[in-house]
């Protein structure tokens, strides 16, 4: 007869039911722990996607799975084993981070030392730029005045001189523009009217009266009085130009000193201003280095404040990273090895039968011996 699994139930054995919830909770129990392999950068679609199917994959006997389960299963193996190398890792931290501890005092202590001595520089460095920029103000302001002389000065002494230049152009412009026209084509009242105007200066009276009738003619009806008048006027008008650029030209000395002395004051005005306003630049670096210097000392105190603290929060971290490690091992990974590897039971072959009595036989009395 073929034999069969051993279906008769101990003492104490839980019943088929409860052994399908208990793989059932099992299954959950590693799910969960494979979500710990995300912080190993396993992506969470494949943590979504091996969860579901433990369930369906597990409970069977290592023997009755497909190669599909096979693969799955080995998948789950190494993100379960990710899951355990981030817990490893959270164990190593913090275990490091308590075995530090004097190490990190130093270099907290030393750190505050040493934003102490960066604050103080800063803050010197801060009152030199204070200092220095009001000395490149003060400097600025001894330059004013000067500035302010020379050009009072240049304005005072080349007025005459200006107003002789305005003078001499208007008398070259009125040659150019009104008696060279009239002497070569002839003129009429109305630029007579404007040239006497601008001549009565220049020339004499009796002379601006002569030149009437001779520049209103054409050059052709000109006679030699007329000639002779116009030479007249034009060599009063050179030699008012020649007197004219003389003193031009003597007054040209002075104008130049003057000059000379409004651009070294501004020069010495404009470097000043410069020197100020980089003066103001580095105060406004060095204020700015001082709050940065002032807040990098406030931490590093404010660190070596709490690393008492911090350590105590270590080693609890640590005794809870090592407490999470062993409820894992104990829990999902040996639910995951125990189902893994699980085989179906061994049978056993079925008893044989008693053979059955004759009919109307008396059945056989077992002989006792004395």
């Amino acid at each position: 007869m073929a034999p069969k699994r051993n279906s008769t139930a101990g003492a104490g054995r839980p019943s088929k039911m409860a052994k399908k919830d208990t793989d059932m909770g099992k299954c959950e129990a590693i799910a969960v722990a494979l979500e710990l392999a995300e912080k190993k950068n396993v992506p969470a679609s494949v943590i979504a996607l091996l969860g579901p199917a433990l369930k369906h994959c597990l409970p069977t006997f290592k023997e009755d799975r497909h190669s599909f389960q096979v693969n799955i299963l080995d998948m789950a193996a190494k993100t379960l084993a990710a899951s355990e190398s981030a817990l490893i890792s959270e164990v190593a931290f913090a275990e490091a981070t308590v075995n530090s501890g004097d190490e990190e005092k130093a270099k907290r202590e030393a750190a505050v030392l040493e934003t102490d001595a960066a604050l103080a520089a800063a803050q010197e460095e801060h009152k030199a730029k204070q200092a220095s920029k009001h000395a490149k103000a003060e400097a600025v302001k001894v330059t004013v005045e000067p500035l302010k002389l020379a050009q009072a000065s240049q304005k005072s002494g080349d007025a005459d001189a200006e107003t002789l230049e305005k003078t001499k152009a208007a008398l070259e412009a009125t040659v150019a523009e009104l008696l060279t026209p009239m002497k070569e084509t002839g003129g009429n009242k109305r630029q007579l009217a404007v040239l006497s105007k601008q001549l009565e200066t220049v020339v004499e009276n009796s002379l601006l009266e002569a030149m009437e009738l001779s520049l209103l003619q054409k050059p052709e009806k000109r006679g030699t009085f007329d000639a002779v008048i116009i030479e007249n006027l034009e060599t009063q008008i050179l030699a008012k130009k020649t007197s004219m650029e003389a003193k031009l030209q003597e007054e040209a000395p002075a104008r130049e000193a003057r000059a000379g002395a409004v651009t070294a004051a501004q020069e010495a005005h404009d470097t000043a201003k410069a020197e100020y306003e980089t003066a103001a630049t580095e105060l406004k670096a060095a204020k700015e280095a001082e709050a940065a210097a002032k807040d990098a000392a406030a931490t590093a105190k404010a660190a070596a404040k709490t690393l008492a603290a911090e350590i105590l929060e270590a080693a609890s971290q640590l005794d809870n990273a090592r407490k999470t490690l062993e409820e894992f091992r104990s829990g999902p990974k040996a639910f995951f090895q125990e189902l893994l590897e699980r085989t179906a039971p061994a049978l056993e072959p079925e008893e044989p039968a008693a053979p059955a009595a004759a009919d109307g036989a008396p059945a056989e009395v077992p002989v006792v011996s004395a």
